[in-house]
């Protein structure tokens, strides 16, 4: 589960570590600037190591003569596109750079799709009503209050802590290091774990597909001729 802490609390423990209780350092702004900046790399850690916990969809509604649809304002990166018809959704595959020409002037159902720009293209353009669902990962949101809630996953609070006591003190020209052990630490953990996320899930999702494909009766539904 989330451990969620405001960023009222983050402030008032970087300034317990600043020993700045009256802003003289910085203001109550800054201070939030500083965790805005922050909190992007904390999060950016977490996408690595999960990103399945951020996804979130939005929908496309086909328009003739149209292949590019603009990208969410809050998009990081796109997991997948489907095309949806009532509950029923199949995935689009993303087309490669050397097929890039394959649809090129066509139109009806899309069947792969890519990322251009600041769009997402879909292949062949499709037909108007047809609908599609695109699945992606947010970017970090933008702080800009000490009301906002934060998602420390594992109790990070502390490591953000840190992070902006030092950013502070760097721009004063006063810090010594001393919290550099414990910051490192962290991130060597969020590192390891997306590490171990993309060497042991993909391993395990693609054994597990395999046993499903292959294996009767543990086959994909309609169409296991496919394989």
């Amino acid at each position: 589960m989330a451990r969620n802490v405001t960023v009222q609390q983050i402030v008032d423990q970087a300034q317990i570590l600043t020993q700045d209780p009256d802003h003289f350092l910085a203001t109550e702004a800054q201070y939030v600037s500083f965790v805005s900046d922050e909190y992007t790399r904390l999060y950016a850690a977490y996408v690595a190591a999960e990103p399945d916990r951020f996804r979130t969809e939005t929908t496309i509604t086909g328009i003739s003569g149209t292949s590019a649809y603009a990208l969410p304002s809050d998009w990081l990166g796109t997991i997948g596109v489907d095309h949806v018809s009532g509950s029923v959704r199949e995935s689009l595959r993303r087309l490669s750079e050397s097929d890039r020409n394959r649809y090129i002037s066509g139109q009806g159902q899309s069947r792969a799709y890519r990322i251009i720009g600041t769009n997402v293209v879909l292949y062949p353009s499709p037909n108007t009503g047809d609908s599609f669902t695109h699945i992606y990962i947010p970017t970090a949101p933008a702080i800009s209050s000490t009301a906002t809630t934060l998602d420390c996953r594992l109790g990070h609070e502390r490591y953000l802590q840190l992070c902006v006591a030092r950013m502070l003190l760097n721009s004063e020209n006063s810090y010594d290091g001393r919290w550099d052990a414990e910051i490192a630490k962290t991130e060597a953990e969020l590192k390891q774990e997306a590490n171990y996320r993309y060497f042991q899930d993909v391993a395990r999702i693609q054994s597990e597909d395999e046993a499903w494909k292959r294996n009767w009766p543990y086959q994909w539904p309609y169409g296991g001729g496919r394989w």
